[in-house]
Protein backbone atom coordinates (compact mmCIF):
# COMPACT_ATOMS: atom_id res chain seq x y z
CA UNK A 1 0.00 0.00 0.00
CA UNK A 2 1.49 3.36 -1.51
CA UNK A 3 1.81 5.44 1.56
CA UNK A 4 0.56 9.31 2.29
CA UNK A 5 3.47 11.70 2.03
CA UNK A 6 3.44 14.73 4.69
CA UNK A 7 2.17 17.66 2.38
CA UNK A 8 1.88 20.21 4.42
CA UNK A 9 5.92 19.43 5.94
CA UNK A 10 6.77 19.63 2.61
CA UNK A 11 5.19 22.46 1.67
CA UNK A 12 6.82 24.54 4.71
CA UNK A 13 10.18 23.15 4.24
CA UNK A 14 9.56 24.50 0.48
CA UNK A 15 8.79 27.89 1.87
CA UNK A 16 11.53 27.74 4.68
CA UNK A 17 14.03 27.31 1.89
CA UNK A 18 12.99 29.90 -0.02
CA UNK A 19 12.81 32.03 2.87
CA UNK A 20 15.67 31.61 4.22
CA UNK A 21 17.90 31.91 0.82
CA UNK A 22 15.36 35.02 -1.08
CA UNK A 23 13.38 36.34 1.71
CA UNK A 24 12.21 39.16 -1.36
CA UNK A 25 10.19 36.33 -3.29
CA UNK A 26 7.47 36.90 -0.27
CA UNK A 27 7.55 40.70 -1.40
CA UNK A 28 7.52 39.97 -4.82
CA UNK A 29 4.26 37.12 -3.76
CA UNK A 30 2.09 39.64 -1.73
CA UNK A 31 2.36 41.86 -5.03
CA UNK A 32 2.04 39.88 -8.07
CA UNK A 33 -1.26 37.88 -6.29
CA UNK A 34 -3.33 41.51 -5.53
CA UNK A 35 -2.59 42.56 -8.89
CA UNK A 36 -2.63 39.10 -10.82
CA UNK A 37 -5.55 38.66 -8.71
CA UNK A 38 -7.54 41.54 -9.31
CA UNK A 39 -6.80 42.13 -13.03
CA UNK A 40 -9.14 39.99 -14.63
CA UNK A 41 -12.11 40.84 -12.64
CA UNK A 42 -11.21 44.34 -14.43
CA UNK A 43 -12.17 42.67 -17.60
CA UNK A 44 -15.08 41.45 -17.04
CA UNK A 45 -16.76 44.70 -15.90
CA UNK A 46 -15.73 46.43 -19.86
CA UNK A 47 -18.40 44.75 -21.70
CA UNK A 48 -21.05 45.69 -18.95
CA UNK A 49 -19.32 49.14 -19.33
CA UNK A 50 -19.08 49.17 -23.08
CA UNK A 51 -22.84 47.73 -23.24
CA UNK A 52 -24.17 49.89 -20.37
CA UNK A 53 -22.70 53.09 -22.23
CA UNK A 54 -23.78 52.24 -26.02
CA UNK A 55 -27.38 51.59 -24.58
CA UNK A 56 -27.34 55.24 -22.76
CA UNK A 57 -29.59 57.69 -24.73
CA UNK A 58 -26.64 60.82 -23.65
CA UNK A 59 -24.32 58.53 -24.80
CA UNK A 60 -20.73 60.41 -26.10
CA UNK A 61 -18.82 57.92 -27.82
CA UNK A 62 -15.46 59.98 -26.94
CA UNK A 63 -16.26 60.00 -23.18
CA UNK A 64 -16.90 56.12 -23.80
CA UNK A 65 -13.19 55.54 -25.89
CA UNK A 66 -11.76 57.48 -23.08
CA UNK A 67 -13.03 55.48 -20.56
CA UNK A 68 -12.29 51.73 -21.89
CA UNK A 69 -8.79 53.10 -23.27
CA UNK A 70 -7.54 54.06 -19.88
CA UNK A 71 -9.09 50.93 -18.28
CA UNK A 72 -7.00 48.54 -20.90
CA UNK A 73 -3.65 51.12 -20.96
CA UNK A 74 -4.45 50.61 -16.80
CA UNK A 75 -4.52 46.68 -17.45
CA UNK A 76 -1.97 47.17 -19.89
CA UNK A 77 0.54 48.52 -17.07
CA UNK A 78 -0.64 46.53 -14.39
CA UNK A 79 0.13 43.69 -17.11
CA UNK A 80 3.74 44.56 -17.30
CA UNK A 81 4.54 44.72 -13.90
CA UNK A 82 2.79 41.35 -13.09
CA UNK A 83 5.05 39.70 -16.16
CA UNK A 84 8.27 41.46 -14.15
CA UNK A 85 7.44 40.88 -10.95
CA UNK A 86 7.28 37.26 -11.84
CA UNK A 87 10.54 36.65 -13.84
CA UNK A 88 12.60 38.14 -11.02
CA UNK A 89 10.68 36.37 -8.62
CA UNK A 90 11.68 33.24 -11.09
CA UNK A 91 15.37 34.25 -10.77
CA UNK A 92 15.46 33.67 -7.39
CA UNK A 93 13.70 30.93 -6.98
CA UNK A 94 15.83 29.38 -9.32
CA UNK A 95 18.59 30.09 -7.31
CA UNK A 96 17.42 28.50 -4.02
CA UNK A 97 16.70 25.21 -6.92
CA UNK A 98 20.51 25.48 -8.34
CA UNK A 99 21.96 25.20 -4.35
CA UNK A 100 19.65 22.71 -3.55
CA UNK A 101 20.80 20.55 -6.45
CA UNK A 102 24.42 21.18 -5.50
CA UNK A 103 23.33 19.78 -2.03
CA UNK A 104 22.12 16.58 -3.82
CA UNK A 105 25.10 16.41 -6.21
CA UNK A 106 27.12 16.69 -2.87
CA UNK A 107 25.41 14.02 -1.67
CA UNK A 108 25.61 11.89 -4.57
CA UNK A 109 29.05 12.51 -5.02
CA UNK A 110 29.84 11.69 -1.20
CA UNK A 111 28.02 8.98 -0.62
CA UNK A 112 29.71 5.29 -0.58
CA UNK A 113 30.70 3.87 -3.73
CA UNK A 114 29.04 0.69 -3.89
CA UNK A 115 25.43 2.85 -4.20
CA UNK A 116 27.05 4.17 -7.44
CA UNK A 117 27.04 0.59 -8.72
CA UNK A 118 23.64 -0.22 -7.50
CA UNK A 119 21.03 0.23 -10.44
CA UNK A 120 18.04 -0.83 -7.80
CA UNK A 121 19.74 2.63 -5.99
CA UNK A 122 19.75 4.73 -8.71
CA UNK A 123 16.44 4.05 -9.79
CA UNK A 124 14.36 4.40 -6.35
CA UNK A 125 16.44 8.01 -5.84
CA UNK A 126 16.03 9.11 -9.59
CA UNK A 127 13.11 11.48 -8.86
CA UNK A 128 14.58 12.34 -5.64
CA UNK A 129 17.03 14.17 -8.17
CA UNK A 130 14.08 15.32 -10.50
CA UNK A 131 12.84 17.28 -7.99
CA UNK A 132 15.43 19.90 -8.14
CA UNK A 133 16.70 19.05 -11.75
CA UNK A 134 14.56 21.24 -13.87
CA UNK A 135 11.76 24.42 -13.80
CA UNK A 136 9.16 22.32 -14.97
CA UNK A 137 8.62 20.02 -12.46
CA UNK A 138 9.80 19.76 -8.88
CA UNK A 139 10.53 22.39 -5.98
CA UNK A 140 10.43 25.27 -8.48
CA UNK A 141 7.62 24.48 -10.16
CA UNK A 142 5.92 24.10 -7.68
CA UNK A 143 6.87 27.65 -6.12
CA UNK A 144 6.30 29.56 -9.47
CA UNK A 145 2.70 27.72 -8.95
CA UNK A 146 2.28 29.02 -5.55
CA UNK A 147 2.18 32.59 -7.52
CA UNK A 148 -1.03 32.09 -10.08
CA UNK A 149 -2.81 29.79 -7.18
CA UNK A 150 -2.81 32.44 -5.03
CA UNK A 151 -4.00 35.36 -7.57
CA UNK A 152 -6.63 33.11 -9.14
CA UNK A 153 -8.05 32.75 -5.32
CA UNK A 154 -7.94 36.49 -4.67
CA UNK A 155 -10.16 36.61 -8.05
CA UNK A 156 -12.34 33.82 -6.63
CA UNK A 157 -13.26 36.23 -4.05
CA UNK A 158 -14.52 38.79 -6.23
CA UNK A 159 -16.64 36.89 -8.70
CA UNK A 160 -17.88 34.84 -5.88
CA UNK A 161 -19.23 37.95 -4.81
CA UNK A 162 -20.98 38.79 -8.21
CA UNK A 163 -22.49 35.45 -8.83
CA UNK A 164 -24.23 35.10 -5.48
CA UNK A 165 -26.12 38.22 -6.88
CA UNK A 166 -27.02 36.47 -9.27
CA UNK A 167 -28.21 33.12 -8.01
CA UNK A 168 -26.64 31.06 -5.19
CA UNK A 169 -27.79 27.73 -7.37
CA UNK A 170 -25.01 28.81 -10.40
CA UNK A 171 -22.44 28.77 -7.77
CA UNK A 172 -23.26 25.50 -5.97
CA UNK A 173 -22.70 23.99 -9.69
CA UNK A 174 -19.46 25.58 -10.55
CA UNK A 175 -18.35 24.31 -7.37
CA UNK A 176 -19.36 21.16 -7.52
CA UNK A 177 -18.22 20.99 -11.15
CA UNK A 178 -14.66 22.06 -9.51
CA UNK A 179 -14.88 19.15 -6.72
CA UNK A 180 -15.04 16.98 -9.29
CA UNK A 181 -12.44 18.21 -11.65
CA UNK A 182 -9.91 18.37 -8.71
CA UNK A 183 -10.56 14.92 -7.27
CA UNK A 184 -10.16 13.56 -10.82
CA UNK A 185 -6.51 15.69 -10.87
CA UNK A 186 -5.52 14.62 -7.78
CA UNK A 187 -6.51 10.80 -8.26
CA UNK A 188 -4.68 10.68 -11.18
CA UNK A 189 -1.54 12.17 -9.56
CA UNK A 190 -1.64 9.83 -6.74
CA UNK A 191 -1.73 6.87 -10.11
CA UNK A 192 1.11 8.63 -12.03
CA UNK A 193 3.26 8.47 -8.72
CA UNK A 194 2.84 5.04 -8.10
CA UNK A 195 4.32 4.32 -11.25
CA UNK A 196 7.09 6.40 -10.59
CA UNK A 197 9.86 3.91 -10.56
CA UNK A 198 9.14 1.93 -13.55
CA UNK A 199 9.13 5.51 -15.36
CA UNK A 200 12.28 6.66 -13.37
CA UNK A 201 14.15 3.41 -14.85
CA UNK A 202 12.99 3.54 -18.15
CA UNK A 203 14.01 7.12 -17.77
CA UNK A 204 17.20 6.59 -16.77
CA UNK A 205 17.74 3.67 -19.68
CA UNK A 206 17.25 6.08 -22.17
CA UNK A 207 19.03 8.75 -20.80
CA UNK A 208 21.79 6.45 -21.34
CA UNK A 209 21.10 5.69 -24.68
CA UNK A 210 20.44 9.31 -25.45
CA UNK A 211 24.17 10.49 -23.55
CA UNK A 212 25.75 7.41 -25.52
CA UNK A 213 24.88 9.17 -29.39
CA UNK A 214 26.13 12.33 -28.03
CA UNK A 215 29.65 10.70 -26.44
CA UNK A 216 32.98 11.43 -28.86
CA UNK A 217 34.00 8.15 -26.73
CA UNK A 218 31.47 6.11 -28.85
CA UNK A 219 31.78 7.54 -32.16
CA UNK A 220 34.71 5.38 -33.67
CA UNK A 221 32.82 2.00 -32.05
CA UNK A 222 29.26 2.87 -33.51
CA UNK A 223 30.53 3.42 -37.17
CA UNK A 224 32.92 0.80 -37.35
CA UNK A 225 30.97 -1.89 -35.65
CA UNK A 226 27.46 -0.20 -37.44
CA UNK A 227 26.62 0.41 -33.98
CA UNK A 228 23.77 2.87 -34.64
CA UNK A 229 21.09 0.00 -35.33
CA UNK A 230 21.56 -1.37 -32.35
CA UNK A 231 21.63 1.57 -29.68
CA UNK A 232 18.26 2.61 -32.26
CA UNK A 233 16.89 -0.58 -31.69
CA UNK A 234 17.68 -0.51 -27.71
CA UNK A 235 16.72 3.04 -27.67
CA UNK A 236 12.97 2.44 -29.72
CA UNK A 237 12.61 -0.65 -26.78
CA UNK A 238 12.99 1.85 -23.84
CA UNK A 239 10.89 3.87 -25.23
CA UNK A 240 8.51 1.34 -26.05
CA UNK A 241 8.70 0.50 -22.33
CA UNK A 242 8.58 4.14 -21.13
CA UNK A 243 5.38 4.72 -23.46
CA UNK A 244 3.60 1.65 -22.12
CA UNK A 245 3.61 2.68 -18.27
CA UNK A 246 3.12 6.42 -19.43
CA UNK A 247 -0.46 5.00 -21.59
CA UNK A 248 -1.69 3.36 -18.10
CA UNK A 249 -1.25 6.62 -16.67
CA UNK A 250 -2.97 9.32 -19.71
CA UNK A 251 -5.83 6.85 -19.33
CA UNK A 252 -6.54 7.14 -16.40
CA UNK A 253 -6.73 10.42 -16.63
CA UNK A 254 -8.96 10.68 -19.76
CA UNK A 255 -11.41 8.83 -18.29
CA UNK A 256 -11.53 11.22 -15.26
CA UNK A 257 -11.73 13.63 -17.67
CA UNK A 258 -14.83 12.52 -18.66
CA UNK A 259 -16.35 12.92 -15.29
CA UNK A 260 -15.27 15.84 -15.35
CA UNK A 261 -16.84 16.89 -18.45
CA UNK A 262 -19.94 15.74 -17.50
CA UNK A 263 -20.32 17.87 -14.63
CA UNK A 264 -19.05 21.39 -16.13
CA UNK A 265 -22.17 20.54 -19.07
CA UNK A 266 -24.80 20.16 -16.18
CA UNK A 267 -23.12 23.56 -14.33
CA UNK A 268 -23.06 24.92 -17.83
CA UNK A 269 -26.48 24.01 -18.10
CA UNK A 270 -27.43 25.13 -15.21
CA UNK A 271 -26.04 28.63 -15.72
CA UNK A 272 -27.56 29.09 -19.24
CA UNK A 273 -30.87 28.37 -17.97
CA UNK A 274 -31.26 30.78 -15.38
CA UNK A 275 -29.54 33.55 -17.31
CA UNK A 276 -31.63 33.24 -20.39
CA UNK A 277 -35.07 33.37 -17.27
CA UNK A 278 -33.60 36.46 -15.84
CA UNK A 279 -33.30 38.48 -19.18
CA UNK A 280 -36.98 36.85 -19.75
CA UNK A 281 -37.87 38.71 -16.53
CA UNK A 282 -35.88 41.57 -17.25
CA UNK A 283 -32.45 41.82 -16.73
CA UNK A 284 -30.45 44.29 -18.57
CA UNK A 285 -28.51 42.99 -21.19
CA UNK A 286 -25.20 44.59 -20.22
CA UNK A 287 -25.81 43.10 -16.20
CA UNK A 288 -26.21 39.76 -18.54
CA UNK A 289 -22.67 39.87 -20.16
CA UNK A 290 -21.75 40.82 -16.66
CA UNK A 291 -22.75 37.40 -14.98
CA UNK A 292 -21.82 35.36 -17.83
CA UNK A 293 -18.50 37.20 -18.07
CA UNK A 294 -18.26 36.07 -14.47
CA UNK A 295 -19.76 33.16 -14.52
CA UNK A 296 -17.35 31.39 -17.11
CA UNK A 297 -14.19 33.49 -15.58
CA UNK A 298 -15.49 31.61 -12.59
CA UNK A 299 -15.37 28.52 -13.46
CA UNK A 300 -11.86 28.83 -15.55
CA UNK A 301 -10.22 30.47 -12.43
CA UNK A 302 -11.74 27.57 -10.27
CA UNK A 303 -10.33 25.12 -13.11
CA UNK A 304 -7.13 26.75 -12.80
CA UNK A 305 -7.16 26.76 -9.20
CA UNK A 306 -7.96 23.04 -9.18
CA UNK A 307 -4.85 22.33 -12.01
CA UNK A 308 -2.39 24.08 -9.57
CA UNK A 309 -3.61 22.52 -6.39
CA UNK A 310 -3.19 18.94 -7.78
CA UNK A 311 0.30 19.98 -9.56
CA UNK A 312 1.67 21.51 -6.39
CA UNK A 313 0.55 18.43 -4.46
CA UNK A 314 1.80 15.88 -7.21
CA UNK A 315 4.71 17.46 -7.37
CA UNK A 316 5.38 17.89 -3.57
CA UNK A 317 5.51 13.68 -3.73
CA UNK A 318 8.59 13.99 -5.37
CA UNK A 319 9.92 17.05 -3.55
CA UNK A 320 9.86 15.10 -0.22
CA UNK A 321 11.32 12.19 -2.19
CA UNK A 322 14.30 14.45 -1.90
CA UNK A 323 13.94 16.16 1.27
CA UNK A 324 13.93 11.84 2.57
CA UNK A 325 16.73 10.96 0.24
CA UNK A 326 19.15 14.09 1.90
CA UNK A 327 17.82 12.79 5.39
CA UNK A 328 18.65 9.19 4.99
CA UNK A 329 22.77 8.22 5.95
CA UNK A 330 24.27 6.38 3.14
CA UNK A 331 28.03 6.65 4.54
CA UNK A 332 29.37 4.25 6.72
CA UNK A 333 30.63 5.83 9.69
CA UNK A 334 33.88 6.26 10.16
CA UNK A 335 36.83 7.49 13.05
CA UNK A 336 38.02 10.96 12.21
CA UNK A 337 41.65 10.53 12.07
CA UNK A 338 43.86 12.95 9.52
CA UNK A 339 45.54 12.01 6.59
CA UNK A 340 49.00 10.77 7.02
CA UNK A 341 51.33 13.89 6.33
CA UNK A 342 54.86 13.34 4.12
CA UNK A 343 55.00 9.88 5.60
CA UNK A 344 54.42 7.02 3.38
CA UNK A 345 52.72 3.67 4.77
CA UNK A 346 52.76 -0.28 5.07
CA UNK A 347 49.27 -1.95 4.22
CA UNK A 348 48.21 -5.11 5.92
CA UNK A 349 45.39 -7.37 4.88
CA UNK A 350 44.15 -9.02 7.89
CA UNK A 351 42.33 -11.93 7.46
CA UNK A 352 40.28 -10.04 4.45
CA UNK A 353 37.75 -11.48 2.32
CA UNK A 354 35.08 -9.95 0.20
CA UNK A 355 31.79 -10.17 -2.05
CA UNK A 356 29.02 -7.90 -3.47
CA UNK A 357 26.12 -7.04 -2.04
CA UNK A 358 23.32 -9.50 -3.09
CA UNK A 359 25.69 -11.77 -4.41
CA UNK A 360 27.20 -15.11 -2.85
CA UNK A 361 29.94 -15.22 -5.11
CA UNK A 362 33.74 -14.58 -3.04
CA UNK A 363 35.70 -12.06 -4.72
CA UNK A 364 38.76 -11.87 -2.43
CA UNK A 365 38.75 -14.69 0.66
CA UNK A 366 40.72 -14.93 3.68
CA UNK A 367 43.63 -12.92 1.77
CA UNK A 368 46.42 -12.02 4.35
CA UNK A 369 48.97 -9.99 2.94
CA UNK A 370 51.39 -7.18 3.90
CA UNK A 371 53.37 -4.86 2.11
CA UNK A 372 55.79 -3.04 3.91
CA UNK A 373 56.62 0.92 3.80
CA UNK A 374 58.31 2.13 0.14
CA UNK A 375 57.49 -1.45 -1.03
CA UNK A 376 56.56 -2.14 -4.74
CA UNK A 377 54.65 -4.50 -5.12
CA UNK A 378 53.12 -5.85 -8.52
CA UNK A 379 49.46 -7.39 -8.82
CA UNK A 380 49.01 -9.88 -11.40
CA UNK A 381 46.32 -12.72 -12.54
CA UNK A 382 44.18 -13.06 -14.95
CA UNK A 383 40.71 -10.98 -15.61
CA UNK A 384 38.55 -11.81 -12.63
CA UNK A 385 41.18 -12.49 -10.44
CA UNK A 386 40.39 -9.81 -8.13
CA UNK A 387 43.20 -7.34 -8.59
CA UNK A 388 40.91 -4.06 -9.24
CA UNK A 389 38.16 -5.06 -6.53
CA UNK A 390 41.97 -5.15 -4.00
CA UNK A 391 42.41 -1.69 -5.35
CA UNK A 392 38.68 -0.34 -4.34
CA UNK A 393 39.54 -1.83 -0.63
CA UNK A 394 42.60 -0.46 -0.49
CA UNK A 395 41.16 2.95 -1.69
CA UNK A 396 37.73 1.97 0.35
CA UNK A 397 35.44 2.45 -2.00
CA UNK A 398 34.16 -0.82 -0.60
CA UNK A 399 34.58 -2.03 2.80
CA UNK A 400 35.76 -5.50 3.22
CA UNK A 401 32.85 -8.14 4.00
CA UNK A 402 35.10 -9.52 6.42
CA UNK A 403 38.30 -9.11 8.09
CA UNK A 404 40.65 -6.01 8.13
CA UNK A 405 42.86 -3.51 5.79
CA UNK A 406 45.13 -1.38 8.34
CA UNK A 407 47.83 1.64 7.59
CA UNK A 408 50.98 1.51 9.90
CA UNK A 409 48.56 -0.54 11.99
CA UNK A 410 45.68 1.59 11.96
CA UNK A 411 42.42 0.27 10.64
CA UNK A 412 41.65 1.86 7.85
CA UNK A 413 38.08 2.95 9.11
CA UNK A 414 40.04 5.14 11.94
CA UNK A 415 40.59 7.75 9.09
CA UNK A 416 37.74 11.06 8.33
CA UNK A 417 36.85 9.77 5.00
CA UNK A 418 38.00 13.09 3.02
CA UNK A 419 41.47 13.00 4.52
CA UNK A 420 42.20 9.05 3.83
CA UNK A 421 41.44 9.89 -0.27
CA UNK A 422 44.22 12.16 0.41
CA UNK A 423 46.71 9.74 0.96
CA UNK A 424 46.60 8.21 -2.49
CA UNK A 425 48.05 8.67 -6.00
CA UNK A 426 45.43 6.63 -7.99
CA UNK A 427 45.50 6.47 -11.80
CA UNK A 428 42.27 3.69 -12.73
CA UNK A 429 42.30 1.28 -15.90
CA UNK A 430 39.62 3.34 -16.59
CA UNK A 431 40.97 6.52 -18.51
CA UNK A 432 38.87 9.70 -17.94
CA UNK A 433 40.34 12.92 -19.29
CA UNK A 434 37.06 15.78 -18.28
CA UNK A 435 36.54 18.45 -20.49
CA UNK A 436 38.50 21.11 -18.46
CA UNK A 437 41.78 22.20 -19.29
CA UNK A 438 45.33 20.14 -19.21
CA UNK A 439 46.27 22.71 -16.23
CA UNK A 440 43.23 21.77 -14.65
CA UNK A 441 42.90 18.14 -15.75
CA UNK A 442 46.07 17.55 -13.88
CA UNK A 443 45.31 19.52 -10.54
CA UNK A 444 41.78 19.56 -10.27
CA UNK A 445 41.92 23.26 -9.08
CA UNK A 446 43.19 22.09 -5.90
CA UNK A 447 46.36 23.92 -5.89
CA UNK A 448 47.91 25.46 -9.03
CA UNK A 449 52.07 25.30 -8.92
CA UNK A 450 52.96 25.68 -12.53
CA UNK A 451 56.14 24.55 -11.80
CA UNK A 452 55.28 21.02 -10.12
CA UNK A 453 52.39 20.71 -13.23
CA UNK A 454 55.49 21.43 -16.26
CA UNK A 455 57.97 18.77 -14.05
CA UNK A 456 55.15 16.10 -13.73
CA UNK A 457 54.43 16.34 -17.67
CA UNK A 458 58.73 16.48 -18.65
CA UNK A 459 58.07 12.93 -16.31
CA UNK A 460 55.63 11.22 -18.23
CA UNK A 461 57.01 12.31 -21.78
CA UNK A 462 53.94 15.16 -22.38
CA UNK A 463 55.77 18.28 -21.87
CA UNK A 464 56.51 19.02 -25.59
CA UNK A 465 53.33 18.06 -26.94
CA UNK A 466 51.58 20.88 -24.43
CA UNK A 467 53.88 23.44 -24.86
CA UNK A 468 53.69 23.12 -28.77
CA UNK A 469 49.77 24.10 -27.90
CA UNK A 470 49.08 27.96 -28.52
CA UNK A 471 47.71 27.96 -24.99
CA UNK A 472 49.91 25.53 -23.57
CA UNK A 473 48.49 24.42 -20.03
CA UNK A 474 45.28 26.55 -20.63
CA UNK A 475 44.71 24.46 -24.38
CA UNK A 476 40.99 22.50 -23.33
CA UNK A 477 40.12 19.16 -23.48
CA UNK A 478 38.00 16.76 -25.88
CA UNK A 479 35.41 18.78 -28.04
CA UNK A 480 32.38 18.57 -25.85
CA UNK A 481 32.90 22.25 -24.84
CA UNK A 482 35.13 23.65 -26.99
CA UNK A 483 35.57 22.81 -30.74
CA UNK A 484 39.30 23.68 -31.11
CA UNK A 485 39.82 21.53 -27.70
CA UNK A 486 42.86 18.80 -28.27
CA UNK A 487 42.59 15.28 -28.73
CA UNK A 488 45.24 13.11 -27.18
CA UNK A 489 45.68 9.49 -27.98
CA UNK A 490 44.82 6.93 -25.65
CA UNK A 491 48.35 6.36 -24.48
CA UNK A 492 48.71 10.14 -24.12
CA UNK A 493 45.18 10.15 -22.24
CA UNK A 494 46.75 7.61 -19.88
CA UNK A 495 50.19 10.04 -19.52
CA UNK A 496 48.01 12.82 -18.85
CA UNK A 497 46.40 11.10 -15.93
CA UNK A 498 49.72 9.43 -14.57
CA UNK A 499 50.91 13.07 -14.19
CA UNK A 500 47.95 13.82 -12.30
CA UNK A 501 48.55 11.37 -9.70
CA UNK A 502 52.28 12.26 -9.85
CA UNK A 503 51.10 16.24 -8.99
CA UNK A 504 48.74 14.79 -6.45
CA UNK A 505 51.34 13.26 -4.66
CA UNK A 506 49.97 11.26 -2.71
CA UNK A 507 51.62 8.96 0.25
CA UNK A 508 51.24 5.34 -1.77
CA UNK A 509 50.81 5.12 -5.29
CA UNK A 510 48.33 2.56 -7.46
CA UNK A 511 48.31 1.98 -11.04
CA UNK A 512 45.62 -0.23 -12.00
CA UNK A 513 46.73 -1.30 -15.52
CA UNK A 514 46.47 2.46 -16.86
CA UNK A 515 48.98 1.89 -19.52
CA UNK A 516 46.49 -1.04 -21.62
CA UNK A 517 46.60 1.49 -24.38
CA UNK A 518 50.05 1.59 -24.60
CA UNK A 519 52.51 -1.54 -26.01
CA UNK A 520 54.34 -4.03 -23.74
CA UNK A 521 57.65 -1.81 -24.15
CA UNK A 522 56.26 1.56 -23.81
CA UNK A 523 54.31 0.32 -20.91
CA UNK A 524 57.45 -1.19 -18.96
CA UNK A 525 59.28 1.67 -19.73
CA UNK A 526 56.51 3.98 -17.88
CA UNK A 527 56.41 2.04 -14.88
CA UNK A 528 60.28 1.59 -14.42
CA UNK A 529 60.32 5.46 -15.07
CA UNK A 530 57.53 5.84 -12.40
CA UNK A 531 58.63 3.47 -10.13
CA UNK A 532 61.92 5.79 -9.90
CA UNK A 533 59.96 8.79 -9.73
CA UNK A 534 58.06 7.39 -6.44
CA UNK A 535 60.93 5.13 -5.07
CA UNK A 536 60.18 7.01 -1.57
CA UNK A 537 57.25 5.51 -1.67
CA UNK A 538 54.69 2.46 -1.40
CA UNK A 539 53.23 1.11 -5.09
CA UNK A 540 50.88 -1.06 -6.06
CA UNK A 541 51.84 -1.90 -9.40
CA UNK A 542 49.05 -3.93 -11.48
CA UNK A 543 49.06 -5.49 -14.90
CA UNK A 544 48.75 -8.24 -17.19
CA UNK A 545 51.77 -8.15 -18.87
CA UNK A 546 54.39 -9.68 -16.09
CA UNK A 547 57.63 -8.35 -17.94
CA UNK A 548 56.25 -4.48 -16.77
CA UNK A 549 56.46 -5.65 -12.97
CA UNK A 550 59.42 -7.44 -12.79
CA UNK A 551 61.31 -5.01 -11.29
CA UNK A 552 58.92 -4.91 -8.10
CA UNK A 553 60.03 -6.23 -4.70
CA UNK A 554 57.49 -8.84 -4.56
CA UNK A 555 54.53 -10.06 -6.59
CA UNK A 556 51.52 -11.46 -5.89
CA UNK A 557 49.35 -13.70 -8.55
CA UNK A 558 45.73 -14.01 -7.56
CA UNK A 559 43.39 -16.46 -9.03
CA UNK A 560 39.91 -16.99 -8.25
CA UNK A 561 40.03 -14.38 -5.29
CA UNK A 562 42.91 -16.41 -3.52
CA UNK A 563 46.45 -15.30 -3.35
CA UNK A 564 47.91 -18.28 -4.94
CA UNK A 565 51.77 -17.06 -4.85
CA UNK A 566 54.03 -14.65 -3.66
CA UNK A 567 57.84 -13.53 -3.86
CA UNK A 568 60.33 -11.76 -6.19
CA UNK A 569 60.28 -12.63 -9.92
CA UNK A 570 63.25 -14.47 -9.87
CA UNK A 571 61.60 -16.58 -6.87
CA UNK A 572 58.17 -17.17 -8.85
CA UNK A 573 60.12 -18.42 -11.68
CA UNK A 574 62.28 -20.69 -9.76
CA UNK A 575 58.56 -22.47 -8.73
CA UNK A 576 57.54 -23.09 -12.17
CA UNK A 577 53.91 -22.65 -11.06
CA UNK A 578 51.53 -20.35 -12.62
CA UNK A 579 53.64 -17.19 -12.62
CA UNK A 580 56.46 -18.71 -14.45
CA UNK A 581 54.33 -20.74 -17.21
CA UNK A 582 52.31 -17.24 -17.85
CA UNK A 583 55.35 -15.37 -17.88
CA UNK A 584 56.65 -17.97 -20.18
CA UNK A 585 53.68 -17.94 -22.90
CA UNK A 586 53.88 -13.95 -22.86
CA UNK A 587 57.41 -14.32 -23.46
CA UNK A 588 57.17 -16.20 -26.48
CA UNK A 589 54.11 -14.21 -27.72
CA UNK A 590 56.07 -10.85 -27.84
CA UNK A 591 59.28 -12.80 -29.15
CA UNK A 592 57.19 -13.94 -32.23
CA UNK A 593 55.76 -10.64 -32.83
CA UNK A 594 59.12 -8.96 -32.71
CA UNK A 595 59.73 -11.98 -35.55
CA UNK A 596 56.95 -10.93 -37.34
CA UNK A 597 57.64 -7.26 -37.21
CA UNK A 598 60.81 -7.72 -38.26
CA UNK A 599 60.13 -9.93 -42.02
Amino acid sequence: MQKKYPFYKTMNRIILEVKKAKPQVFIYFAIYTLIAGFLPVIAVYIPKIVISGLLDPALRYVDLALKVGLIVVGIAILSVIVEYINSVARGDIIAVRINLLTDIFHKFNLLDYPYMEDSAFLDSNEDALRAVNGSSEGFEAIMMQLFPLFANMISIIFYTVIILKLDWLVFVAIIASVAIGLMGSIIARKFEYKHKEPLAHARRKINYFTNMTHDFAYGKDIRLYRFQDKIAASYLGEIKSYITVFRKIKNKEFLLALVDLLFVLIADALLYYILITKVIDGMSIADFSLYIGASLALTTVFKSVSTNFSFIVGEGQYVNDYYEFMAKEFNTKTGELPHLIDETFSIQFDQVSFKYPKSDQWIIKDLNLTIHAKEKVAFVGINGAGKTTLVKLITRLFRPTEGRILINGVDINSFNQEEYYKMFSVVFQDINVLAFTIRENITLQHSNDEVRIWDCLERVGLKEKVEAFPKKLDTMMLKVIDENGAIFSGGENQKLLIARALYKNGNAIILDEPTAALDALAEAEIYQNFNELVSHKTAIYISHRLASTKFCDHIALFSHGELAEYGTHDELMGLKKEYYHMFVVQGKYYQEGEAHEGN
